[in-house]
């Protein structure tokens, strides 16, 4: 099976994922607003479920994989009302003033919508291709790098001299954190791929929304106009687009899963 020892880094990104938002989340969860709440919870649960998909084949519990398989029906829906809970607790604290969303909310909403489309594109693509193990695995774990940018780069602004965040004055040095570690999944999704070209498809991919996150951060993010666009999300119902992210979710799913029984019937009419 590939990607034997995948789980042992999600491991690590989930330990670093707390890390990093303690003092920006966890340790303020009763102030902490709804967005966010349903992002931190949901995102959690996908990294789990990936962590315990990614472990069991490689202990001989295919079964139990096929299982864990199914629960992505109801996991991808809830992970993409998540991210929409992100991008509006985001667009409220820009369009109310907050001192950091001031310099990097728009910037941040150009990645989260990036990343939001790439994971809905690899769930897609993974359950197409469900029976071809390794671009099945491939494009699920994919998955994982677009939510590295935001763990990492908190890790970095908090313990690499120079980028570290001890308040307001030091805002604007978040984006040199964010973009280190862009690079850093770029580098990663570039081994990934070339070590194995052939089925590394999944990790061509990433490099691509990876390399667009980081010039986008810095042009078309910084932008008045995507500015005016990401804030006024601010002034939509949560609700509304908590709804659209289960949608676009259960949308993937199905299509997804539909398309590789469309596939294996052309191939057996040809």
């Amino acid at each position: 099976m590939p990607y034997r020892h995948a789980w042992v880094f999600i491991i690590a990104l989930l330990t670093a994922t707390f890390f990093a938002f303690w003092r920006s989340y966890f340790s303020i969860l009763p102030t902490a607003s709804v967005g966010f709440h349903i992002h931190g919870i949901t995102a959690s649960l996908w990294m789990l479920l990936l962590l315990a998909q990614s472990r069991t084949p490689h202990r001989g519990q295919i079964a139990m994989h096929r299982r864990l398989g199914q629960a992505t029906f109801v996991a991808v829906p809830l992970f993409s009302a998540g991210s929409m809970g992100v991008i509006h607790s985001m667009a409220v604290g820009t369009a109310t003033g907050d001192p950091f969303y001031a310099l990097w909310g728009a910037p941040l909403a150009f990645i989260d919508w990036l990343a939001f489309g790439a994971v809905l594109f690899a769930v897609g693509m993974a359950l197409r291709h469900r029976r071809e193990v390794r671009l099945h695995s491939g494009y699920m774990l994919s998955t994982v790098l677009m939510l590295l940018s935001p763990v990492l780069g908190r890790v970095i602004n908090k313990t690499v001299p120079g980028l570290i965040i001890g308040g307001p004055k030091d805002f604007p040095v978040f984006g040199w954190g964010v973009q280190l570690a862009n690079f850093i999944a770029g580098a990663i999704a570039l081994w990934l791929w070339r070590r194995d070209p052939r089925t590394g498809r999944p990790w061509a991919v990433a490099l691509g929304v990876i390399v667009v996150q980081i010039v986008g951060f810095q042009t078309w993010g910084t932008s008045e106009g995507w500015r005016l666009v990401s804030t006024a999300l601010g002034t939509r119902p949560l609700g509304a687009l908590l709804a659209f992210g289960i949608v676009a979710g259960a949308a993937t799913v199905i299509i997804g899963w539909s398309a590789s029984g469309v596939g294996r019937k052309q191939s057996a009419e040809t």
